[in-house]
């Protein structure tokens, strides 16, 4: 496990290095452009209300709950507490399914999504996002399949799990044409397909890339497309942007979370090499 947990370092300061690179420079607090009164009906709401309600969902390593105390912690929910922070108010998370946390936002169930969202183009369509990072997926399979590379999976006859409305099923819906896709709604806890692999009730399941090491050293019965876990983490599929989602028309709340963004660049890679680690990827 020492290994895995090295290993899965490497990953992650990798992705955090095109993080940097990728999603803005440093910036110092004084950037932090908190709207005026009157600027942002969005913040103006919060303050009065003197709360900031966030959709959660979870997906480690960028958002995850420690099953002995409820507390949730990643890099999506340090970004929600410093809104909150900025903003003087406190935050209240809510938990959502994936399949409805779209519909959470449009409904005012709370002002932001910080589950970490593929921005795919289905869902740019109807909420604006501020992007921090990105993920791209790897694939479970048995040993003993047949199916070897990305093409293998788009013939008729293989089966696909998928959960209702994440952004993974999103990319695979519109990638696998040929495919099966088997979708069934996901636990608001976080959950992946394995078991149905296992027991041949489908023949791929799709995983975040971050947990390919962890799956290939747990399940000696699996094998990581493509090629290996080592390979999927620098070639993953679909890859997307991970952004916090809300409601378009505040143009003055989007410049102030991307502030936000730009700020916290630092932290933000740091937060996904620790919670890179199997301790937090297992719970």
């Amino acid at each position: 496990m020492k290994l895995v947990s090295r290993r899965l370092s490497l990953a992650a300061a990798a992705a955090a290095a095109l993080l940097l690179a990728g999603f803005g420079s440093s910036a110092s607090a004084a950037d932090i452009m908190v709207p005026m009164e009157g600027k942002s009906a969005l913040v103006d709401q919060i303050k009065a209300n003197g709360e900031l309600r966030v959709g959660v969902a979870i997906a480690p390593p960028w958002l995850g709950q420690d099953p002995n105390n409820s507390e949730y912690f990643g890099a999506a929910f340090e970004i929600g507490t410093r809104v909150a922070e900025e903003l003087g108010v406190s935050i209240s998370p809510i938990s959502s399914g994936w399949d409805v946390i779209i519909a959470g936002i449009q409904g005012n169930q709370f002002e932001i999504a910080i589950a970490p969202l593929f921005a795919t183009e289905k869902r740019r369509k109807v909420v604006d996002f501020v992007n921090w990072t990105e993920a791209g997926t790897c694939y479970i399979v048995l040993k003993d399949s047949p199916i070897m590379t990305f093409e293998d999976m788009n013939q008729p006859g293989v089966r696909i799990g998928t959960y209702t409305g994440t952004g993974t099923e999103h990319g695979i819906v519109d990638k696998y044409t040929e495919a099966t896709i088997d979708s069934i709604v996901q636990q608001v806890s976080g959950a992946h397909r394995i078991e149905d692999v296992l027991t041949k009730r489908i023949d791929v399941a799709p995983i975040d890339d971050a947990l390919a090491f962890v799956m290939e050293a747990e399940y000696s019965e699996i094998r990581i497309i493509p090629e290996s876990a080592e390979h999927c983490i620098n070639n993953s599929d679909i890859p997307f942007p991970i952004g916090m989602a809300f409601n378009y028309g505040d143009p003055e709340f989007k410049a102030f979370l991307e502030s936000i963004v730009a700020d916290m660049q630092d932290q933000i890679a740091a937060s996904l090499i620790k919670y890179s680690d199997p301790r937090y990827i297992k719970q």
